[in-house]
């Protein structure tokens, strides 16, 4: 996960909810399963506000009770979860046919 600046909390914001997002925002960032989420941590209006994007349902769960737990606020997740990129997997190759003589003299 990458931790971001958060422009949302100005310098007069209260500095123990500052201490909050930061802290909050470590902690999700270094929990299990969010190496590819990107989640900014604020405050508004008491709520703790988590958005940004994560790669699965699992990731977005995670965060919300990390921070539900360590936070003992009330929690606005705003987070999206990224589209997944399937591909076609590439024609299976058929089997060698057994019956087709190999007619070649070695050398």
């Amino acid at each position: 996960m990458i931790i971001s600046s958060d422009e949302a909390l100005a310098p007069a914001a209260n500095p123990q909810d500052c201490s909050l997002c930061a802290a909050l925002q470590a902690i999700i960032a270094y929990a299990d399963g969010q190496e590819g989420s990107r989640i900014t941590v604020s405050m508004e209006n008491g709520r703790v506000m988590l958005t940004g994007e994560v790669e699965t349902l699992a990731s977005l769960e995670c965060a919300v009770f990390i921070a539900e737990c360590f936070a003992s606020r009330p929690i606005i997740a705003d987070l999206s979860i990224k589209p997944t990129i399937q591909y076609l997997a590439p024609p299976r190759l058929t089997k060698p046919n057994l019956y087709i003589n190999d007619n070649r003299s070695p050398l």
